[in-house]
C-alpha cells in the first residue's frame, strides 16, 4: 500500500483538565528550604539504592522534594526535610507495590509497619530496603517531638490504614476489579497517603485531642483528601492508563459506572469536587474556638492541610511526574492527550 492510499491515522484522544482550585484561597508557596532539603533527602533516598540507573532518572524527574517543599511550605526546616523524606518513602513504596499483587503488597506493608512500630529493632539481613528506609525515617521523625505527643500514634494509625489500602488496591488490580465511585473513594481516602501526610503537619503543634478529633476537623481531613485525590486522578489519568493502573482511578471508574466518555467523566468529577471545595471552606470558616493559644496552633494545622491541597496541584504541573517537560504548558492550556503504553521505575524482577 502506498503512502497516498494508506488509511488516515486516528489522532490521539485529547481532553481538557479542569482547574479545581481556581477559587481556592491558599496561594502557591515554596519553602525557602527547598534546595537544602532536596539535596539532603535525595542523598538519603539514593543511599538505599531503590532503583536502577533508568529508574533513578525517572525518580529525580518526579522531584517529590518539590512536592514536600510546596505542601509543608509554612513550616520550619526540620519539617520540610522530614516531609521530603516521607514523600520519597511514599514513592518507593508505591513503585514496589504497583508491580505486586495483593499478597506481595501485603508482605511489603508488613515490613514497613514492623519498622515503624519497632524502630529500634535491627532489620533482618537481606530484607527489602523499605524496612530500613522506614525505620530510619521514623527514628528521626519521632525524635522531633516528645515521646507522649499525640501526633505519633496519629501518624502510625494513618500510615497503617494507608498501607492496608494500597495492598487492597494491588489485589483489585491483579483481579481486575472495578469498584463503584463511592466505594472507590472510601478506599482512596486511605490509599492516597494524604492522611499520614497531614499527620506530619501536626508535628510540633501539640494540638489537644479535643481539637484534633472535632467533627469539623475530621471532615477537613477527608475533604482535603478528596480534593487532592480527585485532582490527582484527573491529572494522572493519561499516565495511569498508559501503565495499566486506571482501575484505581476515578475517571475510569466513573466512565464505566455512568457510561461516559473521558471528558464527560472529568466534567462529572469537576462538579463533584466543587461541592467538596464548598464544604471544606465552610468547615474552615466555622471551626470552634479553644482559646487564643490553641486557636493559633489549630490555624497552623488547618493551613497545613490547605497548603497540601494547593501544593499538590502546583507540584503536579511543576514536576515531571505526570506531564514530563510539558507540565507548565499543560497548566496554561489545560489540554492533555492519552499516552503510549509504558512501565514504572521498578522492574518485576526487583
Amino acid at each position: 500500500m502506498t503512502a497516498s492510499t494508506a488509511p488516515p491515522q486516528t489522532p490521539p484522544l485529547q481532553f481538557t483538565l479542569p482547574d479545581l482550585l481556581a477559587k481556592f484561597p491558599w496561594p502557591r508557596n515554596l519553602s525557602e528550604y527547598y534546595c537544602e532539603a532536596k539535596a539532603e533527602s535525595s542523598a538519603w533516598t539514593e543511599s538505599f539504592h531503590p532503583f536502577d540507573e533508568e529508574g533513578l532518572k525517572g525518580f529525580n524527574l518526579c522531584d517529590f522534594n518539590l512536592l514536600a517543599s510546596l505542601a509543608y511550605s509554612p513550616r520550619e526546616k526540620e519539617i520540610i526535610r522530614l516531609g521530603c523524606d516521607l514523600m520519597n518513602l511514599f514513592y518507593v513504596f508505591d513503585e514496589y507495590t504497583d508491580i505486586a499483587d495483593g499478597e506481595g503488597a501485603t508482605k511489603i506493608r508488613d515490613i514497613v509497619m514492623d519498622a515503624f512500630r519497632n524502630p529500634h529493632k535491627p532489620r533482618p539481613e537481606g530484607e527489602l530496603l523499605l524496612g530500613e528506609m522506614s525505620r530510619d525515617f521514623w527514628i528521626r521523625a519521632s525524635n522531633y517531638v516528645s515521646p507522649d505527643a499525640h501526633c505519633l500514634p496519629h501518624f502510625i494509625h494513618d500510615f497503617d490504614t494507608y498501607t492496608e489500602a494500597v495492598a487492597r488496591e494491588a489485589d483489585d488490580r491483579a483481579k481486575r476489579v472495578y469498584r463503584g465511585f463511592e466505594d472507590y473513594l472510601s478506599i482512596r481516602l486511605d490509599s492516597s497517603g494524604c492522611l499520614p501526610s497531614f499527620a506530619l503537619c501536626e508535628f510540633g503543634l501539640d494540638l489537644p485531642e479535643e481539637a484534633y478529633h472535632h467533627p469539623r476537623m475530621a471532615a477537613l481531613r477527608i475533604q482535603g483528601t478528596y480534593l487532592i485525590a480527585i485532582g490527582n486522578d484527573i491529572d494522572s489519568y493519561a499516565m495511569e492508563k498508559a501503565r495499566g493502573l486506571e482501575l484505581h482511578n476515578s475517571v475510569a471508574l466513573v466512565m464505566v459506572e455512568q457510561n461516559l466518555d473521558v471528558q464527560e467523566a472529568i466534567n462529572w468529577l469537576e462538579r463533584y469536587a466543587a461541592g467538596v471545595h464548598a464544604d471544606f471552606l465552610d468547615n474552615v470558616a466555622n471551626m470552634p474556638s479553644w482559646g487564643e493559644d490553641v486557636d493559633r496552633r489549630v490555624k497552623m494545622y488547618i493551613d497545613g492541610i490547605a497548603q497540601w491541597v494547593r501544593g499538590n496541584d502546583d507540584w503536579t504541573f511543576e514536576s515531571g511526574r505526570y506531564f514530563g517537560s510539558k507540565g507548565l504548558e499543560i497548566q496554561k492550556t489545560r489540554l492533555m492527550t492519552l499516552l503510549p503504553a509504558s512501565t514504572g521505575f521498578v522492574k518485576k524482577s526487583a
